[in-house]
């Protein structure tokens, strides 16, 4: 398993974005092929084999070409919604897609200019966490999470307001009661992060009257990585 990281800006991974498992997936293996470093020149354009993105996230060999190309296009489709200030933002990850037919199987992809701001040359602000970390998970729920976490990593510990919650992992729209959101997010999102990553993670509700205002999660880093691979 590869020991590559991946950096984000803080407040990309605050941001709104639907991707399923395999884009998130294609996202952070070009992540982590970037040097984010100030000194770094920004790397707009990334190549990515399907040889690779079976290796970087143990996904078999056999399905990694078509996985590869169907991350693609739904990347090529989502948009990024961020706020500053006083702002909301929108904008794409990429603004343009290879897919190479012949030989291997491999995709290139070109960064938008928007996004290069919150991946390459950050000096503050970002959360870098290891790539084989999310490597084996299978929901986009459980990564989003897990990054929702890590950018809280020096206080082992997160209230995230469910409003809040809901829209970074792009269900404002999906389970309005918290009982259904609990039942078939949070919930398993925190036992397959206990299971297969790093983090071993508690949460409780926080209540405002008779409803669920917030989560509040707590976790720390198990250096013994738990994965099934």
């Amino acid at each position: 398993m590869n020991n590559s990281s991946v950096t984000k800006s803080n407040a990309l991974i605050d941001a709104r974005f639907k991707l399923n498992v395999q884009a998130q997936k294609l996202v952070l293996a070009c992540l982590s092929k970037i040097d984010s470093r100030p000194s770094a020149e920004p790397r707009k354009e990334i190549k990515l084999t399907a040889s690779e993105f079976s290796d970087l996230m143990g996904i078999d060999i056999k399905n990694a070409h078509r996985e590869l190309y169907k991350a693609a296009d739904a990347l090529f489709k989502s948009s990024i919604t961020l706020h500053e200030e006083n702002e909301e933002i929108e904008i794409y990850w990429i603004q343009k897609k290879v897919k190479k037919l012949r030989g291997e199987g491999a995709v290139t992809l070109v960064w938008s200019d928007d996004v290069l701001r919150y991946i390459c040359q950050l000096k503050s602000r970002f959360t870098t966490y290891k790539l084989r970390n999310i490597a084996t998970l299978q929901s986009a729920h459980s990564i989003r999470l897990y990054e929702l976490l890590m950018r809280f990593n020096a206080t082992n510990n997160r209230v995230i307001k469910l409003d809040e919650f809901r829209a970074a992992i792009g269900l404002e729209d999906k389970y309005p009661l918290f009982k259904d959101l609990n039942k078939w997010v949070v919930k398993p999102s925190v036992e397959e992060l206990n299971q297969r990553s790093d983090l071993v993670i508690s949460y409780e509700t926080i209540r405002k009257g008779r409803a669920v205002s917030a989560l509040a999660f707590t976790f720390k880093q198990n250096k013994q990585l738990k994965m099934d691979i």
